[in-house]
């Protein structure tokens, strides 16, 4: 199924005072939903699926962000930056190398929100944009100043399986017309997912 074929938008629950997601899209095993937050241009796109892994499994590909290039789409450098409390708040640069834009690069601090004991609970990593003592921008590389995020990998079928969500807001910034970020972002985030779930099961 493409994903730009006509799909009938499903309203979801949301917030009393937050608009309502929406599924754009559904393929693959992978649903898509969207919403554009009060003011924003670009909308916040959130992508589900069931692995078919164990949440530990999934949670090491999230986590190997030295080897981004090698299992996430469009990566062309990953490294990470700086890391405190054992690993639980890091600073990960990276840099995108995505058809038809002009490079774009990104720094987050990632926090991990995991409440996970025993294969029981549930592991989550959440970022936002990193604003103070990074690197400077590239000539040639656009950086992205809006990067909001999070994964949070939920235990199915006795901790066999992952319910996986992959949330983001962000806007890639540059000369890129609006609708045209839009679109990409979601296309991009269940590409993203798409890719953990390839990693996180092989054998």
């Amino acid at each position: 199924m493409s994903f730009f074929s006509a799909l009938p938008l499903l309203v979801l629950l949301a917030g009393a005072d937050e608009p309502a997601w929406r599924q754009v899209a559904r393929d693959d095993g992978i649903v898509v939903m969207a919403r554009t937050p009060e003011g924003g241009s670009v909308s916040e796109v959130k992508a589900t699926a069931l692995v078919d892994a164990p949440p530990q499994d999934v949670w090491r590909v999230i986590r190997d962000y030295n080897h981004y290039t090698k299992t996430m789409p469009y990566t062309e450098e990953s490294r990470v930056l700086s890391s405190e409390q054992d690993g639980k708040v890091i600073v990960f640069h990276c840099v995108v190398n995505a058809p038809l834009v002009d490079k774009r690069d990104f720094i987050i601090r990632i926090v991990d929100e995991s409440d996970w004991k025993d294969g029981k609970g549930f592991l989550k990593s959440s970022w936002t944009a990193a604003t103070e003592g990074v690197p400077p921008e590239r000539k040639g590389v656009v950086r992205v100043k809006l990067n909001t995020g999070y994964w949070l990998l939920e235990p199915r079928e006795e901790g066999k399986k992952t319910f996986a969500t992959y949330y983001l807001y962000t806007d890639p910034g540059g000369s890129v017309p609006k609708w045209i970020a839009d679109r990409a972002n979601k296309t991009s985030v269940p590409d993203v997912l798409r890719a953990v779930r390839k990693h996180a099961t092989k054998k």
